[in-house]
C-alpha cells in the first residue's frame, strides 16, 4: 500500500513539472494535480524547476542576439583585447557548434509541452508513459553531447 501511494506521489510530481514547465502558476498546478500549494513550491525548490524552466525557455536565437549585442558594444567602446576577442570568437564558434542540440532540445520542449495538453483528451496518454518519453529524450540529448550517462527523471 505504502508502494502504491509513494508511486501515486511520484506520478503526481512528474506531472506538476510537465505543468510547471508549461508556465501554469503553482495555484494552477497544485489545483490539476491535487496537492497543496506547498508542495508544489517544495517539489520547485527541492527540484531546481525554476534553473530548469528558465534553461528552456532561452533560444538559441537569443543567446547569438545577446551575445553580438554585447560584442558590438565592446567594439564600439574600442576596449577590446585580443583575449576577449579569441573568447567571444570561441563562444560563438561553440554555440553554433551545439545549434543541432539546442535545437532538438526545442523541439523535445515543444512536444512535452503538447504531450501534457493531450493527456486531457487522449486515455491512453498516461503521466507513466510521458515518463518514459521524456527518460528517453533525456537519454538521446545525453548521447548526443557525448555523454556516457545522464541522469534521468526518476
Amino acid at each position: 500500500m505504502a508502494k502504491q501511494k509513494s508511486l501515486e506521489q511520484s506520478q503526481r510530481q512528474e506531472l506538476a513539472r510537465m505543468y510547471f514547465m508549461q508556465g501554469l502558476t503553482q495555484k494552477d498546478i497544485a489545483d490539476k494535480v491535487g496537492v497543496s500549494r506547498n508542495t508544489i513550491c517544495s517539489w520547485i525548490k527541492d527540484g531546481k524547476w525554476d534553473t530548469l524552466r528558465a534553461a528552456n525557455t532561452v533560444s538559441r536565437k537569443e543567446l547569438v542576439t545577446k551575445m553580438l549585442q554585447q560584442i558590438d558594444d565592446k567594439l564600439q567602446s574600442g576596449q577590446w583585447t585580443a583575449d576577449e576577442m579569441c573568447k567571444a570568437v570561441n563562444a560563438v564558434e561553440k554555440l553554433d557548434k551545439q545549434t543541432n542540440i539546442i535545437t532538438i532540445i526545442e523541439v523535445f520542449s515543444a512536444f512535452n509541452k503538447w504531450l501534457v495538453s493531450r493527456m486531457q483528451v487522449d486515455s491512453e496518454l498516461t503521466p507513466e508513459l510521458v515518463k518514459v518519453i521524456n527518460k528517453y529524450q533525456d537519454t538521446f540529448i545525453g548521447e548526443k553531447l557525448g555523454n556516457t550517462s545522464v541522469s534521468t527523471v526518476e
